[in-house]
């Protein structure tokens, strides 16, 4: 199974890269900068601007908390017992995360959280909006005897089901919901290469000294901007000749900042307080793979160090029941497929994860359809020419050889937040 991603595809047979980039993954499809070589089949486009912005809005179901239901509208007489179809009540909702998302003509039902049963239709006629609270008169469309026990006396939540209008009936009043303005800086990257003249004339036996350092230069400068895709923060100060100099925000940055309950380390829990990873292990990452998949496609991109590779063995080895099966090769790559009640997803590990013991075991969950490259130049190389003459004003700064560069000013678009997730302490006991 593929990763589905906007980019254009697999490999063919006798392609050829078109760009920079796309050579990075035709030649080090596994090397350390996998994140990097995999943005060059994916979404891209330039920019005008080293400020790029993109508009995140999350879709959800309208419910939340009720805080009262009464018989009066300016809500002096609780709701006690024994509404029946055709009665009106009035729910008072302080929950501000739906206010200005409920209208009239909303189907809406009542609930008592701790007894199901209880649930009651209705449809809303009006809504009194305050400065921190609304009513809404809803008109029952059903008795409030659904449960033995309780009724809508016992109503703390509410869900929007739909909305009801009638034959020949007038447009009803729109709902306008306000999305979230993210942005981030491209950021120049340059990687010089210098070779003397002699070195470049010297014959040596592990072949041409200069397409040698070029290589390993392109090779620098893309693990190089795959550290600041990573854990890059977004600034914007004046560098030391007076110009204007960015960095770009990393993957990790953006989660922490935007989706901070999608971040967590097992180590670190206080829920988990003294437990050991066998013991809790799996219980705390489905608990987080529950969260993530509930936005999104049901296939994500999960970059791992070595450890995490461990950690989820770990795990098999005690209760048999996860699987880790090599998947085809995707975007060049190969990747471990976990399929999990939630959806599938795509292991792949990273060099600069594992080798490093303080990110070893960290797992960086990425949403692939939304990851988009942004650039106002794309990775080009800036080569001397071979030629004795040079152009005037030349005069003592020629050098006895080259000095050329790797240059790429970009920075990437991650999409929503909270399909994203960056969870740390796989295979490691909660000491607290």
């Amino acid at each position: 199974m593929r990763v589905t991603t906007t980019g254009n595809g697999d490999w063919v047979s006798g392609q050829r890269p078109l760009n920079w980039r796309q050579k990075i993954l035709k030649l080090y499809p596994n090397g350390q900068a996998p994140l990097t070589a995999m943005l060059s089949m994916m979404s891209s486009s330039s920019v005008d601007d080293a400020e790029f912005n993109w508009w995140t809005q999350e879709q959800t179901s309208v419910g939340g908390d009720v805080a009262g239901v009464f018989t009066i509208a300016d809500l002096s007489v609780a709701y006690v017992t024994g509404g029946v179809a055709g009665d009106t009540v009035f729910v008072h909702v302080t929950d501000s995360s739906v206010f200005n998302r409920v209208r009239q003509g909303h189907q809406i039902l009542l609930r008592d959280a701790s007894d199901y049963r209880v649930d009651v239709v209705g449809k809303i006629t009006e809504v009194h909006r305050g400065a921190n609270y609304e009513v809404y008169a809803v008109r029952l469309l059903e008795a409030d005897d659904n449960s033995p026990t309780n009724d809508l006396s016992d109503c703390d939540t509410f869900k929007i089901i739909g909305n009801i209008n009638p034959e020949g009936g007038e447009m009803p009043d729109a709902i306008a919901l306000n999305p979230t303005k993210v942005y981030n800086y491209t950021q120049i990257f340059r990687t010089p290469l210098s070779i003397t003249r002699t070195a470049m004339k010297t014959r040596l036996r592990t072949g041409d000294q200069y397409q040698k350092a070029k290589a390993e230069a392109l090779e620098m400068h893309s693990w190089e901007m795959e550290l600041a895709y990573w854990w890059g923060i977004r600034t914007e100060n004046i560098g030391d000749n007076g110009k204007p100099e960015r960095t770009t925000m990393g993957a990790i940055n953006f989660i922490r900042q935007y989706a901070p309950t999608n971040c967590d380390d097992f180590g670190l829990n206080a829920t988990y307080a003294g437990q050991t990873w066998a013991a809790g292990g799996e219980t705390w990452f489905k608990q987080y793979l529950e969260q993530i998949f509930r936005y999104g496609a049901d296939q994500k991109v999960a970059f791992v160090g070595s450890g995490v590779l461990l950690g989820i063995d770990a795990l098999a080895m005690a209760g048999g029941q996860i699987h880790l099966v090599p998947g085809a090769k995707t975007y060049g790559m190969q990747i471990r497929e976990w399929v999990t009640p939630f959806g599938s997803i795509y292991m792949k590990t990273h060099p600069l994860f594992s080798y490093d013991a303080t990110t070893r075991n960290m797992m960086v969950i990425l949403e692939p359809r939304e990851l988009s490259y942004r650039y106002v130049d794309d990775t080009m190389f800036f080569g001397e020419s071979s030629s004795k003459s040079h152009s005037s004003g030349y005069g003592q700064r020629r050098i006895d050889g080259l000095n050329e560069e790797w240059l790429t000013e970009c920075g990437l678009e991650f999409g929503l937040p909270q399909k994203c997730a960056v969870l740390n302490g796989f295979g490691q006991d909660n000491d607290l």
